[in-house]
């Protein structure tokens, strides 16, 4: 990045931590907005450009978005939850029960869907009537699939449904620019399917294109005609799918073919065939990566880098990311997008995952093939509390860039790239995940669950409770 671009960042970020909105405000972003369909062009992810002879820039230049700006937490009074002052919580799904229903549905009757079980990733899908679809994995064995809640424009749940059954431990995915719901089975033979929020279990679609592993999460970038996804192993990789082109989908509109492509995993330069960044220091300086062929994509990756290891005497191609979670795509504006020193294109989408072995967020700059950590725990505004087990991730529509915990903590963070982070909110009693986030379109309210929670009170094992938090409007506008 250029020196101007990295000192508007540092004052960004300082600005952000002393939590002046108002100088935010008055600052402008750089910020993107959420997923959006771009006119599709031919799988092309890394440019014909020669690479530009100045230095390449040491980060990308990244900015949090105006939930940086929140305050301490708060008891809501819901479950224990604490959330910053005026944020609001309501229970919204218990598994095993039916969803809450705040109004009489006299023509609906009993929803007959019982919220399922261990709930996990999750997105929304928005309606034409001004409602919307919250779709949510079930990671159990045997069973999983997916359930959902329809909202109606007034934020009302009128229905819950299953859209998926049949597969095992479906852990996260990731939602389509074309309105379908991609869920992962996390098993090592696992799959991706596509789901119709508004369809049934019987209008699902297996993809083994996208290979078989140990599937965590999806992101997709429309502009390139790619899918990234993640592999929730200790020597995981981060996979990318190019596809051969459009087709349509199960939902009737235009996608991507997601059965005909080419599957690759990320090398670093200085550390492919099983490499691992173990400096973090080095790691959190951006580097460039290439993309290679898997081997055998149709056969259960673990199994075949066990083989390949053996045979070979080395690892199999792909740098190692350690315990691959959630990914989300930022996609910029044109007219946001900054200049990357040492880089040929501007700044267009960045995907960003998170890996619980070693507690980092990656963030990948798709048009140069540039990765580097943008959080660690070590970025944290209170460094004793250790984020542990990052999981979940999302972005809204104002570019806040949002991270689950697992463990005993159980929190969901809002990550300042490169700078000091805060907390969103945090569910006391631990023992569980905290899964699922996902944002409205207008960035109002946020989804989530405490899997294995309980409605009867904080620390109380159960079966899952899915949760939807209200962020007030100062929030809702871009910085």
């Amino acid at each position: 990045m250029t020196d101007l671009n990295l000192d508007r960042r540092r004052f960004l970020q300082i600005l952000l931590v002393s939590g002046s909105a108002a100088a935010l405000a008055a600052c402008g972003g750089s910020g993107g907005g959420a997923l959006q369909i771009d006119q599709p062009s031919p799988a092309s992810p890394t440019p014909d450009t020669p690479t530009s002879p100045e230095a390449l820039a040491m980060e990308l230049p990244l900015s949090p978005g105006p939930l940086m700006g929140i305050g301490p937490l708060q008891d809501s009074g819901v479950d224990g939850i604490r959330v910053p002052a005026d944020f609001s919580i309501r229970r919204v799904a218990v598994s095993g029960l039916t969803a809450d229903t705040p109004v009489p549905l006299p023509s609906l009757g009993i929803i007959n869907y019982p919220w399922h079980i261990f709930p996990d990733g999750g997105a929304v899908f928005d309606l034409d009537d001004g409602g919307w679809i919250y779709a949510s994995n079930s990671e159990i064995v045997p069973g999983g699939g997916v359930g959902v809640l329809r909202f109606d424009s007034e934020g009302r749940i009128t229905d819950s449904y299953q859209i998926l059954r049949g597969t095992r431990r479906n852990c996260a995915g990731g939602p389509t620019p074309w309105q379908t719901w991609l869920s992962c089975e996390e098993v090592p033979d696992g799959k991706v399917f596509e789901c119709d929020p508004l369809g049934t279990p019987d209008t699902a679609q297996e993809l083994p294109a996208l290979g078989i592993f140990n599937h965590e999460a999806v992101a997709v970038d429309m502009t390139t005609r790619t899918l990234y996804l993640t592999e929730d192993e200790g020597d995981g990789r981060l996979y990318r799918f190019r596809s051969s082109g459009l087709v349509t989908s199960i939902n009737g509109r235009q996608g991507l073919d997601m059965q005909n492509g080419v599957l690759e995993v990320l090398e670093i330069e200085g550390f492919e065939s099983g490499g691992y960044q173990e400096d973090l220091r080095q790691a959190r300086t951006v580097k460039r990566v290439n993309w290679v062929p898997v081997v055998s994509p149709e056969r259960a990756q673990g199994q075949v880098r066990a083989e390949f290891q053996r045979t070979n005497g080395r690892g199999a191609p792909g740098t190692v990311f350690r315990g691959g979670e959630g990914i989300w795509i930022q996609e910029f504006k044109q007219d946001e997008r900054l200049t990357i020193s040492g880089a040929p294109n501007p700044l267009r989408a960045v995907v960003y995952f998170a890996c619980k072995g070693d507690n980092r967020v990656y963030a990948l700059d798709v048009d140069n093939d540039l990765i580097e950590v943008v959080f660690d725990n070590e970025q944290l505004i209170a460094p004793d509390m250790a984020f542990d087990d990052v999981d979940n991730l999302t972005v809204s529509p104002m570019n806040d860039i949002i991270v689950a915990e697992d463990g005993e903590a159980m929190r969901l963070m809002v990550m300042n790239p490169n700078g000091p982070s805060k907390i969103l909110l945090q569910i006391p009693g631990g023992g569980s995940e905290l899964t699922g986030p996902a944002f409205t379109k207008n960035g109002k309210y946020l989804y989530f669950s405490n899997q294995r929670g309980s409605a009867l009170g904080p620390g109380i094992p159960g079966l899952g409770t899915t949760y939807e938090l209200e962020i007030p409007d100062k929030y809702l506008t871009m910085i």
